[in-house]
Order: C-alpha cells, then structure tokens, then sequence
C-alpha cells in the first residue's frame, strides 16, 4: 500500500511524524526501507539521534520527523497536557512473546499492564481477549492521539507565530524561528547574521563543555562560594555578530572573535593544572594536553589575556 501511494504521487511533499523516531522506529523503518534499493534514503542526525529520514522514490519525496523532538515527553502525558479526546490506553507488554501472537482468551493478568489502575483493569473484557485485535486498538489510539496532540501543537504556533512546524526539526530551531521573525524590530533585522554551512562547523568545534574537576578531595579550613546567574552575566559582554570577515591580523590588540592558531600549554613545573581544552579526532575524546596543539578558540583581546595571565599564575 505504501509503494503504491508513492508510484501514484499520492504522498509527494508529505511530512509524517513518529514519537520517538530518532531512537525507535527508525530502527525498524530503516531496516524495512534498506531491504529495497528504489527507496533513496537520506538521514539527518543529531546527537546519535535521526532527526529526519527522507524517503525519495523516482520524483517522490516524503519526510519523517521527530516528535518528541517538538513536544518532549511521554505519549501518555502529551496526550493528557493537551487534553486530547484520544488517551493513550493500556497494553500488557510483559504479556506477550513470540509464541502467543495469536492468543485469544481470557485478558492477561493486571500485573502484566504498566500502570493501570483497578477500575481501568476491570473495564477490560474477559471474555475472547484478543492480542491481534487489542494490538491494532493500542497502536490506532497511539497514531491519532498524537495527530491530536501535533495539530492542536500546529495550530497554537501558526496563531501566534504564523510558523509552520514542519519547517523546524526541533524546539529550538522553532524557538528560534519564533524570535527571529516576530521579536526582532526590523530596523535590527538586518544585522542578524544566520552562519551556516563550513564556518557554521568550524564554530561548533571550537565549543567545549565547562572543566569540572576535583583535585583536593578533603580541606580542613576553606570557604565556600555560590556563583550563580553566570550566563546572564556573560551575556552581557560583547559578542561576535554580523558577516564574518577572514584576518590574518596577528596583533592581539585587534583581536574579537574566533582565532585559529598553535597553543603551548606549560609544563607542570609551570602550571600545575592545565585548562584548554582539545578535541581528539580520532578518539573523539575531549582532553587538556601539555604540550602544543592546534584548534580554533574565541579570542577576546589582550584584556582578556591578561586575565587568563593572572588566571595561570593563581593555578600554579
């Protein structure tokens, strides 16, 4: 039925979403789709996550999304936040096995459902249970309850925001959307720079998570300090915006943005603890090495240097 929609053109542009894609179904999807060679398959990952799979047959192209990527959470609970006429019903996975598939009896054992209480347990029919038919009753429940969920999703977006949500793989790129095309004033729009394709990537490289280690695991006499509301602090500092312009400038007092250059970490003689950090490669493992190592890093000027001047003197 699926391959004689796509010959028909039926599906051509269609954008389909399955709650938990990225981590689930693909896997059953691709293993399906990857058996026959006419389907042109084209994955967007994120995280050892998909994002999206697109499905080209001939001059037909379908999309599958995330859901959870837009709405995060359980079935269960999505359904009960938006109020759905559709709720999620209840099933006993611990039930079934390859050998009962076709079971037709008495229902299985409260024990055997996940969270169902014993008014809902009684409910149930006893009499003629069947697998196959409760099986189809669970899955057509989890399908339009969560079209429910997406087009009431879909709606309050496109009321407030005028987006299409299928134009956005996650809720930050549709966050983000939302700011740019209704929060910014258009005299200001101009010199919002969206950075995309090489440079986009060379940027996210040189982005390293925060160094948390402890190297004194016991001290008799010290002081302890709360720092907190360091992001909007920082977000106060100048920050590199606009188009990016290519330097060769080596003058540190002419230096905002980000710099890719060699960096000699002291010895330990010199600098006890080393702090720059440096992505291997090849064993994609985030270390910081002594020694000299390339890698691109946001660069403040020499006030800043001499801050982290003073930063390598107080950790020696």
């Amino acid at each position: 039925m699926f391959l004689n929609n796509l010959e028909k053109g039926e599906l051509n542009d269609y954008t389909f979403y399955a709650h938990n894609l990225g981590r689930f179904y693909s896997i059953f999807i691709l293993k399906s789709l990857s058996l026959n060679d006419k389907f042109k398959l084209t994955l967007i990952w994120k995280d050892n996550s998909i994002l999206s799979i697109t499905i080209t047959y001939k001059n037909v192209k379908i999309k599958l999304l995330d859901s959870i990527q837009l709405i995060n959470g359980s079935l269960d609970n999505i359904l009960k936040s938006f109020n759905c006429t559709i709720q999620k019903g209840h099933f006993p996975y611990n039930f079934v096995n390859k050998d009962n598939l076709f079971y037709v009896g008495t229902k299985p054992s409260q024990d055997l459902y996940k969270n169902i209480s014993d008014k809902e347990y009684r409910s149930i029919t006893d009499i003629n249970w069947n697998i196959k038919k409760e099986t189809l009753i669970y899955l057509k429940a989890d399908v339009e309850g969560l079209l429910e969920a997406l087009l009431k999703f879909s709606k309050n977006i496109f009321d407030k925001y005028q987006l299409n949500i299928t134009k956005s793989k996650t809720l930050p790129s549709l966050a983000l959307a939302a700011y740019t095309s209704n929060y910014i004033p258009k005299n200001l729009s101009s010199k919002f720079k969206m950075i995309k394709g090489d440079i986009e990537r060379e940027i996210i490289i040189s982005y390293f998570e925060g160094n948390v280690e402890v190297f004194i695991n016991k001290v008799e006499k010290s002081y302890l300090y709360d720092m907190n509301s360091q992001y909007p602090a920082a977000m106060l500092n100048d920050m590199p915006v606009g188009d990016p312009v290519l330097s060769l400038e080596t003058d540190f007092d002419n230096i905002f943005g980000f710099v890719y250059g060699e960096i000699t970490c002291p010895n330990e003689k010199n600098l006890l603890v080393p702090f720059i950090q440096y992505r291997d490669p090849d064993k994609n493992l985030n270390t910081c090495p002594r020694g000299k190592f390339k890698r691109l890093i946001f660069f403040w000027g020499n006030e800043i240097c001499s801050k982290i001047r003073i930063l390598y003197k107080n950790r020696i």
